[in-house]
């Protein structure tokens, strides 16, 4: 079950993205050689696109979350102890948390309005409720990461050396990361040489 499960979250956060990025570019060349080249624009490239775009960056952005990727800026949190770097996440989580929570339902019941009254795009006559939907799976997926974060920050915050560690190592700056990985080569180039030495 938990397979099946990792198997369907990345088909959401990173197969279904990956080809509406493929799509996208290809698209997008098509649309350039049949403008400028055979001077035969095609419009509905353009409901293509954007619709490739809302998959790609809604479920994207869902992986990143997943991967703690996104973009921060840590001048103040990285001077913090470890349980002020809890607190300041937690924080931080709770506030995501409470913004996906109150415009969750609107949302999905923007995108089912849609379904209901048989709305399409212009060109294509695409439903509706499938070019929005990324953004309902986007919101379910924030809340569901930002709530396992701070389950992990509580824990932290009471002590439990498993997620201490882990958020130690998760707030390393790249500075530290590279010199652990340096010393970690010299360590490993050490080795071989006394074993090198002991042949």
């Amino acid at each position: 079950m938990k397979k099946v499960g990792g198997f369907i979250r990345d088909c959401v956060e990173k197969f279904i993205p990956a080809i509406a990025f493929v799509v996208l570019f290809v698209v997008f060349v098509f649309q350039v050689f049949m403008r400028y080249a055979a001077k035969n624009p095609q419009a509905w490239t353009t409901e293509v696109e954007q619709s490739c775009f809302l998959w790609l960056v809604m479920l994207g952005a869902c992986y990143c979350q997943r991967q703690k990727g996104h973009v921060t800026f840590t001048l103040l949190y990285d001077n913090l102890g470890i349980k002020g770097k809890a607190i300041t996440a937690m924080l931080g989580n709770l506030l995501i948390t409470f913004t996906c929570l109150i415009t969750f339902l609107p949302s999905l019941n923007y995108v089912w309005g849609l379904m209901e009254r048989q709305q399409v795009t212009t060109l294509l006559k695409w439903p509706k409720t499938i070019v929005f939907m990324p953004y309902v799976v986007f919101l379910g997926f924030m809340i569901a990461y930002s709530l396992l974060e701070i389950w992990e920050e509580i824990m932290v915050l009471r002590g439990d050396e498993k997620y201490t560690e882990q958020m130690i190592e998760e707030t390393k700056s790249e500075a530290e990361q590279a010199i652990e990985a340096s010393l970690a080569q010299e360590q490993l180039d050490l080795n071989h040489i006394d074993y090198g030495g002991k042949e």
